[in-house]
């Protein structure tokens, strides 16, 4: 025998372990990179959030107030109504109301909206000439399918409430 010999065993075992943490690395990562071209998900978190924040800062908002929700405009776009501009009721800002939803916030027909206000976790309602409109427009998000969602705490700016102004969630699902 001669004494020329290296470790051939330690050196394979190095060697193999370079190369699976290699492979592993490249497996792991990859797919990352490739991600953005192959789903849209990062797109409807986008729609969620600019859709939530047009409706709480400029659609349904009362003057000169951000997160503050008209009584008049509100009760209006939930009802299905012409908007309070019109009628000379209110300074609303939107121009579709909750039937349209995809109008109003901008958005194609493939996507599904699904707009929601509640009030210690069930749905809102505004009492309008004696009937109760609740606030919530498009349909339920289906089962199974990747919804992004957006919420803003607002309020509602109405003077016929004893109480003063109450905490709402006003949330935007997008799928």
């Amino acid at each position: 025998m001669s004494d020329d010999r290296a470790q051939t065993v330690l050196d394979f075992v190095v060697g193999m372990s370079v190369f699976l943490v290699a492979v592993g690395f490249t497996f792991a990562f990859v797919p990352s990179l490739l991600e953005p071209y192959a789903v849209g998900e990062g797109a409807t978190v986008i729609v969620a959030e600019r859709g939530a924040a047009r409706l709480a800062e400029s659609s349904l908002a009362a003057t000169g107030s951000t997160a503050t929700l008209s009584h008049a405009c509100t009760l209006a776009f939930f009802d299905g109504g012409d908007s309070p501009d019109t009628l000379g009721e209110g300074d609303c800002a939107w121009t579709a109301n909750a039937d349209d939803l995809h109008a109003e916030l901008g958005v194609d027909d493939l996507r599904g909206l699904n707009l929601t206000v509640t009030q210690r976790g069930t749905v809102a309602s505004l009492n309008a000439t004696g009937d109760n409109v609740s606030m919530r427009a498009g349909p339920a998000p289906p089962s199974g399918t990747s919804v992004s969602a957006a919420s803003r705490i607002v309020t509602l700016d109405d003077p016929e409430d004893p109480r003063g102004p109450e905490p709402y969630r006003l949330t935007l699902r997008v799928w």
